[in-house]
C-alpha cells in the first residue's frame, strides 16, 4: 500500500521529507546504503522543486504549491513518485555536468540531478494532469520487509 507526505514547496518542508524517509527506511527495514541513495534523490529533487519550481510562476498565478511524495515498496524495489504543480522540466533530459579540471575551476552547485542518476536504479519523468510526475526507483533486494 502507498504511503504519501503532502508538504508546500518550501525550503523549510525539507527536514519533515527527510524525517519521513528515514523513518520509512527504519520501518522497512530498508538497507542503510538504500536509505542513503533514496534520502539524497529526495533532498536534491524536492530542492530542485522549491529552488526552480516556481522561479518563474509569480506569486498567485500558481498558487498550488504542494507537492505529493508517494513511497511503494515491495521485497525487491523502492518506487517514490514526486507529484508537484512547477514550471514543467525533464531532470532526465539535463546534460551531464562538464567534469573540472582542477578544484579552482570546479563550480559549487549543478550536480544534483548528476548525483540522483547515480544513486538511483531507475528514473522516469512525465508531466501529466499539469503535475510534473518524477518516479524514482531502488533496488532493495531481499532485505526489505513489509510493514
Amino acid at each position: 500500500m502507498p504511503e504519501t507526505l503532502i508538504v508546500q514547496a518550501e525550503m523549510a518542508e525539507l527536514q519533515r521529507v527527510s524525517a519521513w524517509a528515514d523513518t520509512l527506511a527504519e520501518r522497512l527495514h530498508i538497507p542503510q546504503s538504500v536509505a542513503f541513495s533514496i534520502q539524497l534523490c529526495l533532498e536534491e529533487a524536492f530542492s530542485n522543486i522549491v529552488l526552480y519550481g516556481f522561479s518563474d510562476v509569480e506569486d498567485g498565478l500558481n498558487s498550488n504549491r504542494d507537492v505529493r511524495l508517494i513511497f511503494e515498496h515491495d521485497e525487491k524495489k523502492a518506487t517514490i513518485t514526486i507529484e508537484d504543480h512547477g514550471t514543467p522540466f525533464d531532470p532526465l533530459r539535463r546534460s551531464e555536468p562538464a567534469k573540472p579540471t582542477s578544484l579552482d575551476n570546479a563550480p559549487i552547485g549543478g550536480f544534483g540531478i548528476y548525483l540522483m542518476k547515480r544513486f538511483a536504479n531507475a528514473m522516469t519523468y512525465e508531466r501529466r494532469n499539469e503535475l510534473n510526475h518524477l518516479t524514482i526507483c531502488f533496488d532493495l533486494g531481499t532485505s526489505a520487509t513489509s510493514a
